[in-house]
């Protein structure tokens, strides 16, 4: 588990009041970081589909590399 720390954000009165209404158990973290991490993997989509791309060019060198037909 990584560390956790305190932070303060400030936020508009209505999405507050929306986050309190929905977060399950009324865990504003949780909640709060469970958009953060769908944030983060959205913010890393671009390089993922740029190592995709360039790894369906690699084929050659995967299948070296595990020894079979990886195409």
């Amino acid at each position: 588990m990584s560390t956790r720390m305190r932070t303060t954000v400030t936020l508009p009165a209505d999405l507050l009041a929306h986050v309190r209404a929905v977060a399950p158990g009324g865990n504003l973290s949780a909640y709060i970081e469970h958009a953060l991490r769908a944030q983060q993997l959205r913010d890393a989509a671009p390089a993922v589909r740029a190592w995709r791309e360039q790894a369906a060019n690699d084929t050659e060198e995967f299948a070296d590399i595990f020894g079979e037909d990886v195409a």
